[in-house]
């Protein structure tokens, strides 16, 4: 791809955007495609934004009414006061849910890694928003840590060639599974959503609030992980194992050879699953 920065700025330009209330700003909203027949929300993770669903928004625009927010304290959305909490992070998602009037409910949310834990938060004090929900990669669930080992921190004066190799190699070590589908999209996206994170989400995502949470979220549930997820690989039976006991109706999902960041290294699957879903719901 030749202008990564480009390629971004035009996907947004093609979606609405809406403004809810988010602590010192607004907590914004894109939407793509207002004519589906069922409304899909995406909600991104950690140290991100919308773009988190980069290559899954506009092909799924197609057929359904497509929305992404960027979550408090990360991409363009406004800052909540510190000391942040999980519940305190929801309740803006909550109401922001509540009251876009133009986005059809009860949703259908796909939420991720942070932002699941997040989401489900939503869920489990506000079941009657929701149709369903899917958490992908989610954090949470205090379970013991995969392959992911610390990810390399920026030191002062390092040149922008430096900068953008460090965050090539941090995905490398949490969001892909296969170094060679790390394009320069996935790295312009990384670089840009790193430096605008005001939000420190491991603090939380390393918490069991989730965990604690699911026996009580009372809406239709599928959990699902790329194959070589590196938060839980390769002790994913432990996930596996909470959800069947804390929700025995919940789905799981796997997706073969894939990462983390399954909706953007094997984004094809990831669409056709998506699809195959919300038909079925």
């Amino acid at each position: 791809m030749s202008d990564p920065a480009a390629f971004e700025a035009a996907v947004s330009g093609r979606a609405r955007r809406y403004e809810t209330p988010c602590g010192d700003g607004p907590m914004v909203w894109r939407r793509w495609g207002t004519g589906g027949r069922k409304a899909v929300v995406f909600l991104h993770g950690g140290y991100g934004s919308w773009a988190h669903w980069i290559r899954n928004v506009e092909v799924l625009a197609e057929r359904y009414d497509v929305w992404a927010c960027d979550l408090p304290g990360l991409g363009e959305s406004g800052n909540l006061p510190k000391p942040h909490s999980v519940e305190g992070q929801a309740a803006p998602i909550a109401e922001g849910i509540r009251l876009l009037d133009d986005l059809p409910k009860p949703i259908h949310a796909i939420a991720f890694s942070f932002g699941a834990m997040l989401t489900g938060h939503v869920a489990l004090k506000q079941p009657e928003l929701f149709a369903s929900l899917a958490v992908v990669g989610t954090a949470g669930l205090a379970l013991p840590r995969g392959k992911a080992t610390e990810l390399e921190r920026a030191t002062p004066g390092m040149s922008e060639d430096d900068y953008r190799g460090l965050q090539k190699r941090n995905l490398g070590v949490l969001m892909f599974e296969h170094k060679d589908r790390i394009d320069d999209l996935a790295v312009h996206l990384q670089v840009k959503n790193v430096r605008r994170a005001r939000v420190f989400s491991p603090v939380l995502s390393r918490g069991d609030s989730l965990a604690r949470a699911l026996p009580d979220i009372k809406v239709p549930l599928t959990a699902a992980w790329g194959e070589y997820d590196a938060t839980l690989y390769p002790r994913m039976e432990n996930a596996f194992e909470l959800f069947r006991r804390s929700r025995p109706d919940a789905e799981i999902k796997l997706f073969p050879n894939a990462g983390h960041w399954v909706q953007y290294e094997d984004a094809p699957a990831f669409n056709a699953w998506v699809s195959e879903r919300m038909e079925r719901a």
